[in-house]
C-alpha cells in the first residue's frame, strides 16, 4: 500500500511536470562569495535594459521563515538515508539497526524509485531549458528610462518585453493576480541567464535545508510558488535550478527583484528567493495615440486596482497593442515607452509614425501633382502599408508609368516618421495609331488614331480616331473624347464625347443565319460626371443624345420597303412602320454604381469589379424612345500560380418598354459569346457568364482558355425575322492576348452550338 504521504508527494510532482508558471524579471546579479552571507545584488526588473536606472522600489512587506522545525526534521532525514515518509512500521524496524532499505517493502520500495525517478527527470528537463539558451525574446522590445524621459512620461520606467506567448490570469489569489505562460515557456526566460556558475560555486553541493520566497505579503503566494521550483529540500544545489526558479518566480510578473539568498546551516544551506513586490497600480493613462481611441487602448490593458503592478501581463498588454497597429497596417507604429508615477498611474506612451513627405523622382513628363493624388495618404497622416500598397496600385493603374519602385526614408523633421520615395519609370503615353481589323460584319477596316492619355502630363485623356474602309466606303467615322479625370481633391471626373460613324452592319436571326446587310450611322454626343464615394467605390451619370440611321441597303431584306419574302413568308417592313420602330434618336440618362478593387485595371490577378447600371430613355427627356434599362456585371479574379489567373464573368439584365432593337441585350461575338455572330441573340432580358484560364506563353503573349454561356431574349416584337430563343447557349474555346505598341489584341478561336468562329478584336481583358 501506498502511504497517503507517499501519494502526496506522487501528486506534488505531476503537478510541477504539468503547470506552467510564467515570467521574471529581467537583470544582472551577482552574488557574495563568502559562506553563510545573503546575495546582496538584487536581480531586478528595473535592469531589463542597458540604459535604465536600475533603483528598486519600496514597498511594506510581510517576511515569512526560512527554515521550520518541519524543514529540520526532514534534512535529518536526508541525511539518515530516510525518504521522510516512512510508515510507524518501518520506523519502528529502523530503531531496531535495520537498515531503511531493508525494511521498505518491495511494492512501496518500488513505487518509491518511481517517483524519485521521475523527479529526477523533471529536474532534468528543466536543466535543459536552461541550459538551452533559447529564451524566444531575442527580438523583444523594451521601454528604458531614458526614451521615458524623452517623451516627457512622469515616473519610473516599467520594463516589457516581446515575444510572450498565451498569457493567463491566475486569480485563486485575489488581490494578487499571477500571469501564467504556456507550458514551459517560464523556463527559457531570460532573466535566469544571469545566475552564474561561479555565483552558485560555493554553495554547490551542499543539500538544501530549506526552501522559502519571501518576504510577500501573502502566505498564499509562497504556497503558490514553491510547488513550481526545482530546488526542493534535499537537494544539492544546482546552478541551473536556481536558473528555472528566478525565471518561474518572475514569471509570475509580480515582483520588482527576485535574488536567491544563501545561508550556510550546519545540515547545509537555506536558500531564500528575495523578492519585492511590484508597486500598486491604480489607473491607466495613454499619450500619442491618434488612430484609436484612447478608451480602446485602455480596455487592452488588464489590472486590478489597488493590486501589484503585473509587468508580465502588460508586457502582453503592450504587445497586444503593438498587434493591433501591425494588423491594421500601422507597421512602423508601436508603444514606445511605460512608466508608473507615484500616485500609481500607469503612463503607456505610443508612437505613432507619421508621413513627413512624399518625394517623386524620375518623372520628366509626368507633373509630380499627378502622382502624389494617387497616394492614399497625406502629409502628417499616420503611416499605413496597406495604404501604401494602393497607393502604388493606384498610381500605376494610371497607365502613365511602366515601373514603379517606393522607398521609406527616415524623416528630416523627425526620425521616428518617414518620407516616402516613389521612383518612376514613364511609358509612353502618347500614340499614333494606324491599324486595322476585320469582322464579317464590318469587312477590313482601316484605323488612324491619335491619342494621348497623358495630356501636357496632366493625367488628362484626349482621343482622335478615324476609321475608314470597310464596307460603307465611308470616310468621316470619327470619335473625339476627352476627359478631365481630377477635377477636385477626391478624385471626381468629368468627360464628354462627341461621335459620327457610318459603318456596315449585318443582321442574324436566332440561327446566327444572315437577313439583312445595309449602312448604319450613329451621330451623337455624351457627357459624364464621375463622383468617387470612397476608395473603391464610385458613381457615374452621363447624358446622352443620339441619331441612328438607316443609311443605305446593300443585300438580304430592304426595311424601307414592302413584300419581301423569306421561307415562305411576307414581311412588309413599310407598312409595319420597321424603321419608325427602330431607327430614330434616343436621349437617356445613365446612372452606374461601380466597385473596382483590382489590383491591375489592364491585367487583373485578384480583387473584383462589381456594377449597378440604371438608365432610362426619353420619359421626359426627349427622343423617340421611352424605355428603363437595369445592368448588373460582376468581374471575380484569382491569382492561382506566380502568372497564372482564373477570371469570372456574371452579367444579368431587365429592361421594359419602347427599345429599339438596337439597344436590347445582345449576346454573341468577341466581347461576350464567342463562337457565335456579332449580335446574335437578342431582348429585353439577359444573362451571361463567362470563365477564363489565364497563363503566360511568353513576354507581352498570353494564352486563355475559355467557357461562355448565355442568353438574351423577348421584346422582339419590333422584329419580325427574330424568333424569341431563351435557350441557353455554351461555347468554348482559346484565345491569345498580345501586348502592342498600339494597344492590345485579342485573338480569340470559340466553338458554338454551330461550329466555330474566329475572333480578332483591339482592347484589354474584361
Amino acid at each position: 500500500m501506498i502511504t497517503r504521504n507517499k501519494k502526496f508527494l506522487l501528486m506534488m510532482i505531476t503537478s510541477a511536470m504539468v503547470t506552467s508558471p510564467v515570467w521574471a524579471a529581467d537583470t544582472a546579479t551577482g552574488y557574495d562569495a563568502d559562506p553563510g552571507q545573503t546575495v546582496e545584488k538584487k536581480v531586478s526588473a528595473s535592469d531589463m535594459t542597458a540604459k535604465d536606472e536600475g533603483k528598486p522600489m519600496a514597498l511594506n512587506t510581510v517576511v515569512t521563515s526560512a527554515s521550520t522545525p518541519e524543514t529540520e526534521a526532514v534534512m535529518k532525514n536526508a541525511k539518515s538515508g530516510l525518504t521522510g515518509y516512512e510508515t510507524d512500521e518501518e520506523l519502528a524496524a529502523i530503531a531496531k539497526g535495520e537498515k531503511p532499505e531493508d525494511v521498505r517493502k518491495p511494492a512501496e520500495k518500488e513505487q518509491v524509485e518511481k517517483i524519485e525517478q521521475a523527479e529526477q527527470e523533471r529536474k532534468s528537463q528543466v536543466a535543459k531549458s536552461v541550459i538551452s539558451g533559447n529564451t524566444g525574446y531575442e527580438q523583444g522590445t523594451v521601454g528604458t528610462a531614458e526614451s521615458a524621459k524623452e517623451e516627457g512620461l512622469p515616473g519610473a520606467s516599467v520594463p516589457y518585453m516581446a515575444g510572450l506567448g498565451d498569457v493567463q490570469i491566475d486569480t485563486t489569489i485575489p488581490k494578487y493576480p499571477m500571469a501564467v505562460l504556456e507550458p514551459g515557456q517560464e523556463s527559457t526566460m531570460p532573466y535566469g541567464n544571469v545566475v552564474t556558475d561561479e555565483s552558485i560555486a560555493p554553495y554547490a553541493n551542499k543539500v538544501t535545508t530549506a526552501v522559502s520566497v519571501g518576504p510577500v505579503p501573502d502566505p498564499a503566494i509562497e504556497a503558490y510558488l514553491l510547488p513550481k521550483l526545482a530546488m526542493r529540500v534535499g537537494d544539492t544545489v544546482s546552478a541551473d535550478y536556481v536558473r528555472h526558479d528566478v525565471n518561474v518566480i518572475g514569471s509570475t510578473g509580480l515582483f520588482s527583484t527576485v535574488h536567491p539568498s544563501f545561508t550556510n546551516v550546519p545540515e547545509g544551506v537555506a536558500l531564500n528567493y528575495a523578492v519585492q513586490l511590484n508597486p500598486v497600480i491604480n489607473g491607466v493613462e495613454i499619450t500619442g495615440n491618434k488612430v484609436y481611441k484612447t478608451e480602446a487602448l485602455q480596455q487592452m490593458i488588464q489590472f486590478v486596482p489597488g493590486s501589484p503592478l503585473n509587468s508580465t501581463i502588460i508586457s502582453k498588454d503592450v504587445a497586444n497593442i503593438n498587434n493591433l497597429y501591425a494588423k491594421d497596417g500601422y507597421m512602423y507604429s508601436h508603444v514606445s515607452n511605460a512608466t508608473l508615477d507615484s500616485k500609481g498611474i500607469l503612463h503607456i506612451g505610443i508612437t505613432e509614425c507619421h508621413l513627413e513627405d512624399v518625394v517623386v523622382r524620375g518623372n520628366t513628363k509626368t507633373k509630380s501633382r499627378v502622382v502624389t493624388r494617387e497616394v492614399r495618404m497625406k502629409k502628417g497622416d499616420v503611416f499605413n502599408r496597406a495604404a501604401a500598397s494602393r497607393s502604388v496600385e493606384r498610381i500605376y493603374n494610371t497607365g502613365y508609368f511602366e515601373d514603379i519602385n517606393v522607398r521609406m526614408l527616415p524623416g528630416k523633421k523627425n526620425p521616428n516618421d518617414v518620407i516616402m520615395e516613389i521612383d518612376v519609370v514613364e511609358a509612353k503615353t502618347g500614340q499614333i495609331s494606324i491599324g486595322g481589323g476585320y469582322s464579317q460584319s464590318n469587312g477590313m477596316v482601316g484605323l488612324l488614331g491619335l491619342s494621348e492619355s497623358n495630356f501636357r502630363g496632366t493625367g488628362d485623356k484626349v482621343a482622335i480616331n478615324w476609321e475608314f474602309g470597310g464596307e460603307t466606303d465611308s470616310n468621316h467615322n470619327y470619335t473625339f473624347s476627352y476627359t478631365h479625370p481630377w477635377l477636385n481633391d477626391h478624385g471626381d471626373s468629368i468627360g464628354f464625347s462627341l461621335f459620327n460613324r457610318e459603318y456596315d452592319y449585318e443582321d442574324y436571326d436566332e440561327k446566327g443565319n444572315s437577313v439583312a446587310d445595309y449602312d448604319r450611322e450613329t451621330k451623337g454626343f455624351n457627357l459624364t460626371y464621375g463622383r468617387v464615394r470612397s476608395e473603391y467605390v464610385s458613381d457615374y451619370v452621363t447624358l446622352e443624345t443620339k441619331r441612328t440611321k438607316y443609311d443605305e441597303w446593300n443585300s438580304g431584306f430592304d426595311y424601307s420597303k414592302d413584300g419581301q419574302w423569306r421561307n415562305g413568308k411576307e414581311y412588309n417592313f413599310k407598312e409595319m412602320h420597321y424603321l419608325d420602330k427602330n431607327f430614330g434618336r434616343t436621349n437617356s440618362l445613365t446612372w452606374s454604381h461601380v466597385f473596382d478593387n483590382r489590383d491591375n485595371v489592364y491585367d487583373p490577378t485578384r480583387g473584383k469589379r462589381i456594377s449597378y447600371t440604371a438608365a432610362i430613355a426619353g420619359h421626359g427627356l426627349g427622343g423617340d424612345f421611352d424605355y428603363y434599362k437595369l445592368t448588373f456585371e460582376n468581374r471575380l479574379y484569382y491569382k492561382v500560380g506566380r502568372k497564372h489567373v482564373i477570371a469570372l464573368r456574371f452579367m444579368g439584365g431587365y429592361a421594359n418598354g419602347d427599345m429599339p432593337y438596337y439597344d436590347l441585350f445582345t449576346l454573341g461575338g468577341a466581347d461576350n459569346l464567342r463562337g457565335y455572330e456579332d449580335d446574335e441573340f437578342r431582348g429585353n432580358k439577359m444573362y451571361a457568364a463567362t470563365v477564363e484560364y489565364r497563363y503566360p506563353i511568353a513576354k507581352k503573349i498570353q494564352g486563355v482558355f475559355f467557357v461562355d454561356a448565355g442568353s438574351a431574349w423577348d421584346g422582339t416584337e419590333n422584329i419580325p425575322w427574330y424568333q424569341n430563343d431563351d435557350s441557353i447557349h455554351v461555347s468554348t474555346g482559346l484565345g491569345f492576348r498580345i501586348t502592342t505598341p498600339i494597344g492590345p489584341i485579342r485573338l480569340d478561336y470559340g466553338v458554338g452550338d454551330d461550329g466555330g468562329k474566329f475572333h480578332f478584336s483591339f482592347g484589354g481583358k474584361f
